[in-house]
């Protein structure tokens, strides 16, 4: 007797793809593959088992049974390896649900994925409708210590020189800084991003809304001004049991998934302070906070990187999900690479490095495949300085290692800015603002 092998999870969706392409349509063009949370895989045809044919019924019995072998511990029993909409509560609303995402095509035949995650669903969900008009743009990295936070800081009072509103949302939650480092203890709000949520489960976030902001010291001088939304204020009080319960999917009695509250919360923020400019300091990592801020937020999105190994594997694993995003076409527009802390050594040979490791990445995942005659397609050449992977440069400055511009009032020195920041600064503003030089 030959010995099965064993089904990993990361082989078996494919094998349910090819067993299911070779069902054709024969119960319909549109099937659905749910994988469950433990990663276990079955079918969804459209219709009622009891509506179909005996020679049908055969088929549907044999393909189940197929299907229970081949995905081995990631299938189902035969009698439950494939389902029917018209069978099952609401089963009709899994066939046109927009967390479907598109796998394969055979024919007349289309393969969906309906995955069922414990986390991270919102990196495959669609950008989220909103009301208000100004630009937002989201500063993440996929790790941390490379100087996001600080150039995040930088760049805000760099604008405010020039005359703009920022606004500030500080949802690096668990690791709060850019809101100390731009707000001194007694410019700190009453409440911050942690308490609406708490207060919005309860339905009475308005008891909080107009006492979340603040001006930051930085910006006193300047013509424009820098406003934060902390994540935490004066009279937070427990903060980790508040964390704890932000992110819940509902407000009030309602069931509303977390990252339409968070939308719900900016745009509130956003109606009362009419910035020109929301900047969004999103946690680090694949976390959910950083799913909803870098791709549903309407946001240009700053992908700081250091270049290392660790760092391009783990953009890889983002960027591999996303090729298969049903709206990847155009959040990959608001993408921008930032080489951040380059070190004050060798710096050209690392942005070459640095240039062509970001360039696989794109290439490999999100740019377009093209001729050497193809027009009109998202693809662009490792040397281009317009493309979304050739990197905003931040150089390292030992004068920024221990940034903290509210220290005995010290601010920060112009020179040191511009030298660390001078081409990051001026080529984000006219990326942001381009809609605007154009009119």
């Amino acid at each position: 007797m030959t010995k099965q092998t064993s089904v990993l999870f990361e082989n078996a969706l494919e094998i349910a793809i090819d067993k299911t392409k070779n069902v054709g349509t024969v119960f319909g063009d549109k099937v659905v593959l749910i994988r469950d949370l433990r990663g276990r895989i079955r079918v969804v045809f459209p219709g009622r088992y009891k509506t179909l044919s005996n020679e049908q019924k055969a088929a549907v019995n044999k393909f189940s049974n197929e299907m229970a072998k081949v995905l081995g511990a990631y299938g189902f029993p035969p009698d439950r390896a494939v389902l029917y909409a018209g069978d099952l509560i609401q089963g009709d609303e899994i066939l046109v649900s927009n967390d479907l995402r598109f796998l394969a095509e055979e024919g007349e035949l289309k393969i969906w994925l309906l995955d069922r995650q414990i986390i991270g669903q919102d990196w495959s969900r669609a950008p989220l409708q909103r009301r208000t008009k100004n630009r937002r743009v989201t500063f993440f990295g996929i790790k941390g210590g490379v100087g996001r936070s600080t150039a995040l800081v930088i760049w805000a009072w760099w604008l405010a020189k020039q005359g703009k509103k920022i606004l500030v949302l500080d949802l690096d939650l668990e690791s709060p800084g850019v809101s100390s480092t731009l707000l001194p203890q007694d410019y700190l709000s009453d409440y911050g991003i942690v308490d609406w949520f708490v207060e919005d489960g309860v339905g009475q976030a308005d008891l909080v809304k107009n006492t979340m902001v603040s001006s930051s010291s930085l910006s006193m001088d300047l013509p424009g001004e820098i406003r934060i939304v902390p994540a935490f204020g004066r009279d937070t009080g427990d903060y980790l049991s508040k964390l704890a319960r932000c992110y819940a999917t509902f407000s009030g009695n309602s069931s509303i998934p977390w990252a339409e509250r968070l939308q719900q919360m900016v745009e509130q923020m956003e109606k009362m302070e009419d910035p020109d400019l929301v900047i969004l300091d999103s946690r680090a990592g694949l976390h959910d906070i950083a799913a909803v801020s870098v791709t549903r937020m309407d946001a240009d999105a700053f992908l700081f990187a250091a270049d290392s190994i660790q760092t391009w594997n783990a953009y890889a694993f983002l960027f591999r999900h996303w090729r298969n995003h049903p709206q990847v076409q155009e959040f990959r527009k608001k993408l921008q690479i930032v080489a951040g802390m380059i070190p004050e050594t060798g710096r050209d040979e690392y942005l070459k490095r640095f240039r062509e490791n970001s360039w696989d990445l794109f290439r490999e995942h999100l740019y377009d495949e093209a001729g050497a005659q193809t027009t009109d397609v998202f693809s662009f050449d490792v040397d281009n300085e317009e493309a979304p992977h050739y990197p905003l440069p931040v150089y390292w400055n030992r004068a920024l290692q221990e940034f903290d511009p509210l220290r005995n009032n010290i601010g920060i020195d112009e020179q040191i800015a511009e030298a660390a920041m001078g081409k990051f600064m001026n080529e984000a503003e006219t990326m942001v603002f381009k809609e605007e030089e154009d009119a």
